[in-house]
């Protein structure tokens, strides 16, 4: 979109309220949500994990994004595109637009890798695939994208790479030939990857860059994605430092947030009534089994408030090893997991619930409880 369009589009958004964090200039629609106090230095957080995984210091982030969150900005500005969120860039800044509080992979187009910043260019598959690999299923409400078990031709590859709307790639593709390269050579070539493809706009361009970095061909680039197994990559808030990490040492661990408040500078917006708190959790290093059990005070209606785990094993991780959901019953005050959950190693997540028109946040009480047989399982009260 050109930045006469873009501006056009957002004729009424110096209306909007403002606040500025370290790399994200954010504005909301404050008649239509509350913006809570961890929602911008969560955007912060994002960008700056993604740089650092590839070895980019802040500095190198670029001038900041003007991120809208406004549902009907994002629908005139990504109609062209048919979709709730989109980036552009207005002169040197780049711009996001979306129905979402934080849209990652619209964020994601708007790091260094994904061609915002600086002003790279990338042919479209790949500027798909870098955004496709940084969407959060816990900084927001997402399926994570697995890899596909069997992937294009080289001459299909090819073709892919020469495309030049988005909206006829196929992102899973995409993402699964992306984690090949990054999987196989590591961050810190993948960022080399990033700067040598400036200016690719051909498929035989991109071949130049991968014979340049990796030493291999665009056919041995789709032979590394056809050789994946169906698997996900951790979730980027792996990568965030500083989370509050509960320890299961033995006895029930119990993760507890009372008294969260939307105004708290750990409470993230998961849309204009539910917030949500991010955590991580650290099991032993062998698989074991734990009910799960979510419970809320006396005399809160049990309504969608749900814990969210991902996995964090530094490496690839099958598909039969699902995110963990679960959610309180709606009959009742308390929930305890059907099945156990086998749990080993780092997991990051989050508790959601509504937030109140006061803007409290009652998350559910969750405790984790070692199986040892079928009578131990917990009892609802």
């Amino acid at each position: 979109m050109s930045a006469a369009a873009i501006m056009l589009v957002c004729s009424h958004c110096t209306e909007l309220p403002t606040e500025v964090g370290e790399h994200v200039i954010y504005h909301w629609d404050d008649s239509e949500a509350r913006l809570c106090g961890g929602t911008v230095p969560t955007v912060d957080r994002f960008l700056e994990a993604v740089g650092g995984y590839y070895g980019w210091s802040p500095d190198d982030l670029g001038p900041g994004v003007e991120y809208f969150w406004d549902e009907e900005l994002a629908l005139s500005a990504c109609s062209w595109l048919g979709a709730s969120g989109c980036e552009s860039r207005v002169l040197v800044r780049p711009h996001v637009f979306s129905k979402h509080p934080v849209d990652t992979h619209e964020l994601a187009h708007a790091t260094r890798g994904g061609h915002g910043r600086p002003a790279l260019r990338y042919p479209a598959f790949i500027n798909e695939a870098f955004a496709s690999r940084w969407g959060s299923s816990v900084i927001e409400i997402n399926v994570p994208f697995l890899t596909w078990p069997e992937f294009l031709s080289t001459a299909e590859l090819r073709a892919a790479l020469e495309v030049n709307d988005a909206t006829k790639l196929d992102y899973g593709l995409a993402f699964t030939w992306w984690v090949a390269l990054e999987t196989t050579y590591g961050p810190a070539q993948m960022a080399d990857f990033i700067l040598e493809l400036d200016g690719a706009t051909t498929a035989d361009d991109v071949e130049r860059a991968t014979r340049r970095v990796f030493d291999i061909s665009l056919a041995e680039s789709a032979a590394l994605a056809e050789s994946l197994p169906e698997a996900a990559i951790d979730d980027p808030v792996c990568e965030f430092e500083g989370l509050p990490t509960f320890t299961w040492t033995g006895p029930p661990l119990v993760l507890e947030h009372s008294d969260a408040h939307c105004d708290d500078r750990d409470i993230v917006n998961m849309g204009p009534h539910r917030g949500s708190w991010m955590f991580a959790l650290e099991f032993s290093d062998t698989w074991t089994p734990f009910y799960v059990t979510l419970t809320l005070p006396p005399g809160v209606e049990p309504f969608g408030q749900t814990i969210f785990l991902e996995g964090c094993a530094g490496e690839l991780e099958f598909a039969d090893r699902l995110p963990y959901v679960a959610s309180v019953g709606a009959g009742g005050p308390s929930g305890t997991s059907r099945w156990p959950w086998h749990l080993r190693g780092r997991y990051v997540g989050h508790l959601v619930s509504f937030i109140d028109p006061d803007g409290a946040v009652v998350l559910p009480r969750v405790a984790f409880e070692r199986v040892r047989d079928d009578a131990d399982r917990p009892t609802q009260p």
